[in-house]
């Protein structure tokens, strides 16, 4: 599962342009979120982010999606001056199947997941009834457990149609 987000305009086409990249890449999108504002968390003032989550399918370990998730960045011309700054595109892996990694570069789950709404929420729409390595709670239990009032209400999912022409790896 990936995140992605944008603060730089214009952030739906950023979004975008993360999807058709991570496509060509060869990762294959099975559902998303709808897309939604966050206010930025930490670093300078700067504009708030669009958000949407992905759950994708593909050939890579965790750290091959986290390759893949820089790559994206780097194609979408991302730079990294300002720590936790504005950015036109930033792509974070969430969850991977049967991983946990817990290194300086990479933490799955997620560092933030159980601590920014939009995360929780968006995980537990996506796969409400998985339990990440080394839990003892399902997304779905610890976002009912967690999440209140707007974010409480359930997220929308967008099933991706089949594409002419595309496996699942």
């Amino acid at each position: 599962m990936l995140a992605l987000g944008s603060n730089l305009d214009p952030r739906g086409r950023w979004l975008d342009h993360a999807r058709e990249t991570l496509h060509e890449l060869g990762a294959v999108e099975l559902a998303s979120t709808p897309r939604w504002n966050t206010l930025p968390v930490g670093g300078p003032p700067q504009p708030d982010f669009l958000n949407q989550m992905l759950l994708v399918q593909g050939r890579w370990d965790g750290w091959g999606w986290l390759r893949v998730a820089q790559l994206a960045e780097i194609r979408a011309g991302r730079v990294r001056s300002v720590d936790k700054g504005p950015r036109r595109l930033d792509v974070d892996v969430i969850l991977v199947a049967g991983v946990a990694i817990s290194s300086p570069e990479l933490s799955i789950p997620h560092r933030a997941l159980l601590d920014r709404p939009f995360l929780l929420a968006g995980a537990a729409a996506l796969v409400p009834h998985w339990t990440p390595p080394g839990w003892h709670a399902t997304i779905g239990e610890l976002a009912s457990a967690r999440l209140r009032r707007a974010w409480a209400r359930p997220v929308p999912v967008r099933e991706v149609a089949d594409r002419p022409g595309m496996e699942l790896l």
